[in-house]
């Protein structure tokens, strides 16, 4: 908190906002825009990816519950 009070800032989300808008800033073929679309498409990614290991989970802890397939 003390760095972030030194640069102006009132939360370390303030620094990351300001740390993000630096970065698009010098990335000139990024924009917010494209910036947002990419971090949704990766959070769908994500979601499928926690449904996924749940999913699996569950399959092995039915498998050490029931024991072998096929007993």
């Amino acid at each position: 908190m003390a760095f972030c009070r030194a640069q102006g800032l009132r939360s370390i989300s303030d620094l990351a906002r300001a740390g993000l808008e630096i970065l698009v800033a010098e990335e000139g073929g990024y924009t917010l825009s494209g910036l947002t679309e990419r971090v949704t498409a990766l959070s769908g990614l994500i979601s499928g990816l926690s449904g996924t290991i749940q999913g699996l989970t569950e399959v092995v802890g039915n498998n050490k519950v029931g024991g072998a397939p096929g007993k």
